[in-house]
Parts: C-alpha cells; sequence; structure tokens
C-alpha cells in the first residue's frame, strides 16, 4: 500500500491492487484469499460492525470444504458451528433418509452458521491474510480516469478520501452502489413467486445422526437443522392461502406450518424460539453485468436467485476463489485484466444459469414438476441418489441428473397410463421443455434492464432479540 498524498485542501488519496467494497462473506473472503498471493487489498464496509445480515445461512459441502482450505474451519468450531451427517429429503410423495456424499478434503455435509458468527471470522481472516479492512467506511463514489475506474471516493467520520486501484470490486449486495456507480444492467429478472420465513429455537432434539431436513411437497416448503451454538433453524415458506395469515399472526402461523413436517415437529418436542423471526417476500432474482474496464462485482452484487437452494453463500466463497485466481494472474497489465474479469463474467453466467432456474422451479408457487420426484425416486431405487444431493452443493449439474432419458423414462408409465395421466404428462413435458428454450434463450440473448434490483420486503417480529 501507497502511503497518502493529496494536495491541501483535497482529500487524501492511497494506493492500492484493488479496493473491495463490502466486508461480508464475499468482500472478506476475495479480500483475504488476494492479501494471501502479495497484493495490496483495501475492503471497505460501512457498517462498524459486522452484525447479523438476512441469509439463510445455510452452507453445502463444497463451502465447508473451501474454509477448511481458508484455515478458518476450526475457529468456527470454536465458535459453536456444528456440521450435519445426513439428510432427511422429501419431494412430493418421496421421502428418503441418506448421508451427505462426501468427498476428499470435505469435513461435514452441511452446516447452518448464522452470519454473526461466520462474517466475523472471514473478516479476521482478511486481515491476517494482510488485507487492509476499513468498517464504518461508506463509498459514495468511484474514480474515472478516460473511461476507466481507478478506484472509489469513501467517507468515514466525515472525513472523504480517494482509495485509488487497478481494480474495484462491487461486493457489496443487492443494491450494490458500485453496480449503480459503475452502470452495470441486470438481465434474465425473475420475480420470486414464493416467500420465506426463519427462525432458531433451543432445546431441540436433534438426535443421534444432525440431519439436515428439506422437505417440499404440495405448496409447502420447509427446512430445519442444528445450527451453531446448540439452536435449531426452523425455514417455513407459507401456501398461496396462507400468506396473509402470515403477516397477522407470524410466530403461530410458523410454528403451525412447521409442525406439519414430522421430523421438525420431533426435534421441536420441548423447545422455546430462541431469535426473532426473520422473512422475505417480493424479491427478484437476476444477474447483473459482471465487470468492465477496472470494475467487477462478485456475491449478490452481481447474481441472486430464489432462496429455495440455498446458496447464497456457497456462491459467494465459489466466485470468490475464481475471481482471485484470474485477479491475481492478471493484476499487472490493465489488458490483462480487464480480460480477466471478462472472462470471470462469462464463467459466472455459463455456470450459474441452470442452477438459477433450478431455484426458480424449487421456488415456484405451488407443487415442483411431477416428473422430478419421480426421476428422484428411481435413482434412489438404483442406489444413485447421491447426484441429487449433490445438486445442492453444486457438485452436479442439473442436466447430469435430470437426463432426457431418464426424464422420459419417469414419464413412460404416465404417458401409457389412462387418457387423462397422458394429456397430464405431455402437457408437463410441453412446459418442461418450453422454460427451458426460454431461459436458454434469455441467457443467449439478454434483455437488459437499468437500475437497482428491487428492494425485497424484509419482515421480522417487533419482540426483542432473544437468541445469544
Amino acid at each position: 500500500m501507497s502511503g497518502p498524498t493529496g494536495a491541501p485542501g483535497q482529500p487524501a488519496t492511497t494506493e492500492y491492487d484493488v479496493v473491495v467494497v463490502g466486508a461480508r462473506c464475499a468482500g472478506a473472503t476475495l479480500g483475504a484469499l488476494l492479501a494471501r498471493r502479495g497484493l495490496r487489498v483495501a475492503v471497505l464496509d460501512q457498517a462498524t460492525e459486522i452484525r447479523s445480515t438476512l441469509s439463510s445461512n445455510i452452507l453445502q459441502a463444497d463451502s465447508l470444504a473451501f474454509l477448511n482450505r481458508l484455515g478458518v474451519m476450526e475457529r468456527l468450531r470454536a465458535a459453536g458451528v456444528t456440521t450435519m451427517s445426513h439428510v432427511d429429503m422429501r419431494l412430493e410423495g418421496f421421502r428418503c433418509r441418506e448421508a451427505f456424499p462426501q468427498e476428499p478434503g470435505d469435513v461435514g455435509g452441511a452446516a447452518c452458521v448464522r452470519r454473526e458468527v461466520l462474517d466475523p471470522v472471514l473478516v479476521d481472516a482478511a486481515r491476517a491474510s494482510g488485507a487492509e479492512v476499513r468498517l464504518g467506511t461508506r463509498v459514495v463514489g468511484v474514480i474515472r480516469e478516460g473511461g476507466r475506474v481507478t478506484g472509489v471516493r469513501a467517507v468515514a467520520g466525515g472525513v472523504e478520501a480517494r482509495l485509488r486501484a487497478r481494480l474495484v470490486v462491487g461486493a457489496d449486495g443487492r443494491n450494490s452502489k458500485v453496480a449503480e456507480a459503475c452502470g452495470s444492467r441486470m438481465y434474465h429478472v425473475s420475480p420470486g413467486e414464493r416467500s420465506y420465513y426463519w427462525t432458531y429455537f433451543e432445546g431441540a432434539d436433534t438426535g443421534p445422526r444432525p440431519t439436515f431436513v428439506f422437505h417440499r411437497w404440495g405448496d409447502r416448503h420447509m427446512l430445519g437443522g442444528p445450527a451453531d451454538n446448540g439452536l435449531y433453524i426452523v425455514g417455513v415458506s407459507p401456501q398461496r392461502h396462507e400468506r396473509e395469515s402470515f403477516r397477522a399472526d407470524l410466530d403461530g402461523s410458523l410454528r403451525a406450518h412447521a409442525l406439519r413436517c414430522a421430523p421438525i415437529a420431533e426435534a421441536l418436542a420441548g423447545a422455546t424460539r430462541a431469535s426473532r423471526i426473520y422473512g422475505i417476500r417480493r424479491f427478484f432474482g437476476y444477474f447483473r453485468e459482471a465487470a468492465g474496464a477496472g470494475w467487477v462485482l462478485l456475491g449478490d452484487a452481481g447474481h441472486f436467485k430464489d432462496p429455495a437452494g440455498g446458496r447464497g453463500i456457497g456462491d459467494a466463497f465459489h466466485q470468490a476463489e475464481r475471481l482471485a485466481d484470474a485477479v491475481g494472474d492478471a493484476i499487472g497489465s490493465g489488458v490483462r485484466l480487464d480480460r480477466a474479469v471478462t472472462e470471470f463474467g462469462r464463467w459466472r453466467d455459463r455456470t450459474y444459469a441452470e442452477y438459477y432456474g433450478l431455484a426458480a422451479d424449487l421456488g415456484v408457487a405451488g407443487p415442483i414438476a411431477g416428473v422430478v420426484p419421480r426421476v428422484v425416486r428411481a435413482l434412489h431405487a438404483r442406489g444413485r441418489v447421491d447426484g441429487v444431493l449433490n445438486l445442492l452443493s453444486h457438485r452436479a449439474s442439473v442436466l447430469e441428473v435430470l437426463t432426457p432419458a431418464r426424464v422420459l423414462g419417469a414419464t413412460g408409465g404416465q404417458l401409457l397410463g389412462a387418457p387423462g395421466r397422458r394429456r397430464a404428462a405431455l402437457g408437463e413435458l410441453r412446459r418442461l421443455a418450453t422454460t427451458e428454450l426460454r431461459r436458454r434463450n434469455a441467457m443467449r440473448r439478454p434483455v437488459f434492464q437499468s437500475g437497482l434490483a428491487p428492494r425485497p420486503v424484509l419482515q421480522d417480529t417487533s419482540e426483542p432479540e432473544l437468541s445469544r
């Protein structure tokens, strides 16, 4: 880092290789990875203290393995994090209880880690790696020279400073100020069809095997499982006709909904709620233009999808690792750096397009497509359900699991049935094919939308915070 300079009366200027805006799971992680490569990195966040933020808090096997590679898993365990070894999955009439598949280097199948536990550990990792972390620092604009972004203007304690950098990274979430300042446009915007609520209980009976519960049947969607520090997360998504009752009586509605899921009801017998109830509704999924001359977007700043898949944190880690490699190899040349972040954007869109569709399919109002549980049932019968479970950790692609042959095979019985069942099966196949073609065309020929993503409506109870 070069020391501050500036003419009298002008904001001081400090030089870096990379300025990262946002010190949460995307930004702090990238800061740590870049600093370990020897780069001069500043990580900025307007929060004066890293606390809880809107998040499903679910981490899959690949995320836990990444945290282990980052060297923070023991610190997280010391902070009360436990991992889950099994999954209890229900899709419509099919239900199975299985061990999470594990690969070399894995340290668990899944975990629920509240962001007030996870994010400070990542911030400390960034600092320990050599990044300069500045909390209480609000970015108010970017610096441009000759059409290129060359830094940011930031205010801390009422004093403005200029931070120059070869690259500015926007890791500042759905309503990214960096995206706005750089003129990044959204595309493939997809309105969410459901609302989601979650909270934590203490005193839950988690049984002999820590198990992640994921049940989706009819118009119901629920999850549950052990969280950090002995807590138990419960997440529910109301049916359409229940949405108004949820707003009127959030606590009673959430409890009644959760108790309709047998494994969650068993875990909660004798448990008491230990936190406020969090919620998100009227949200939008989107992609944003990922990069330009001197800037790039990371995590939710550049891409957000339906929370049904619980992949926000995992995707942030996945992207940070990829971007750190790209930037670290190209930081010495503006041309190579621009080429690297442009290719990062192409990789992001290729990688997440089908998972974006999968999350939307899981988050559809009403039941999921009937062919999905039929394919999963058939795979389970052949001892091959690991591929389905690997979808949750993005270690298998949708088309590797829901192959055309498997879809047709799972539909064959319907096609040979009564005329009504045959018509329904053919209609479902047509809808699936039409949706897939529409999604592929949307990614190949994006329709851009100016402005920020619509801000989601957040809801929580008005009672004081109960969690420890």
